[in-house]
């Protein structure tokens, strides 16, 4: 039985860093939500004002190109999505959009703030002057919150805010959380599914048809995932990740993230199978160090 409760040292009073990892894309055009429909694993219908939604956008052959977040801005939809994948991302969507009228591109002007901690939202609508959109992203706390606002405005509001970090630090702090991030604890030689698309509310089994559906849907139905990215306490010493985990000296898994918090405690996320997991198989790393599952990474 997998422990689902341990004390994560994540940040009480909030926390404020700018994602330079991350890229604001604008999407528009007639029919656009339509277009995505056919593109994009989530369901576009459950999109509205209130509530974004996380996708992922794959190959036909059901490989990921990005993931991304999607958020309601009226005629115009706003992508958020890695910056390092942008490129790709706006390179996929238009070679598929024949018979199309979609207008897609970066949004240099605008940028994504992180707020995480307590009273994240009042905080970020109190100080923060222009706000194109916002939305819940937990990133490194339950009550976590990205705000797209102007490039311009970027520095006064970290000056204005009480407590900022780096992108570094932030990163960290989503280890300890047990956030993973695509790019860094996967990649594109692991199916979305097996990288808990499920779990991560990425994935709607119930729409029509989209790119990479016939792969996806058929890995789901016929068992087909064999793999999640859980997140990890390491015992004792860890490695630096990417590192192989060992259940009985045979190579299974791969440790992809390692963080320590202010307590001296170490905390990871790591692409187990399911099955070992499930079965309470003892698991360590190449320096003898266990690792004890606390729970498969999840929105």
């Amino acid at each position: 039985m997998i422990a689902h409760t341990m004390h994560i040292s994540t940040p009480y009073h909030p926390i404020a860093c700018h994602r330079l990892s991350i890229a604001v894309l604008k999407i528009s055009g007639e029919k656009v939500r339509d277009y995505l429909q056919g593109q994009i694993t989530q369901d576009i219908t459950k999109l509205s004002p209130e509530h974004p939604i996380y996708t992922a956008i794959l190959t036909p052959q059901g490989k990921i190109v990005a993931d991304c977040h999607i958020v309601d801005g009226g005629d115009e939809l706003i992508l958020l999505t890695q910056a390092s994948h942008a490129a790709p991302l706006i390179a996929r969507l238009k070679r598929f959009a024949l018979g199309y009228d979609i207008r897609l591109g970066v949004v240099t002007s605008l940028a994504v703030l992180s707020i995480q901690g307590e009273q994240a939202l009042s905080l970020g609508q109190d100080k923060l002057p222009h706000i194109a959109a916002h939305m819940p992203m937990p990133e490194a706390h339950p009550n976590g919150v990205w705000f797209v606002i102007p490039q311009e405005d970027i520095a006064k509001a970290l000056k204005d805010l009480p407590q900022t970090c780096d992108e570094q630090t932030m990163d960290k702090a989503c280890i300890l959380y047990g956030t993973p991030r695509f790019g860094r604890d996967w990649d594109e030689s692991v199916h979305p599914l097996n990288a808990n698309l499920i779990e991560m509310k990425g994935v709607s089994f119930d729409k029509g048809c989209y790119v990479g559906q016939e792969v996806t849907s058929r890995m789901h139905w016929r068992n087909g995932i064999k793999k999640k990215l859980y997140h990890v306490q390491i015992q004792d010493e860890p490695m630096d990740a990417p590192s192989p985990v060992f259940s009985n000296d045979i190579n299974i898994g791969k440790l992809t993230a390692v963080a320590t918090d202010e307590n001296g405690k170490h905390f990871g996320i790591a692409h187990l199978p399911i099955e070992t997991v499930e079965k309470n198989t003892p698991l360590s790393l190449e320096n003898q160090s266990t690792l004890r599952v606390i729970e498969a990474c999840h929105a």
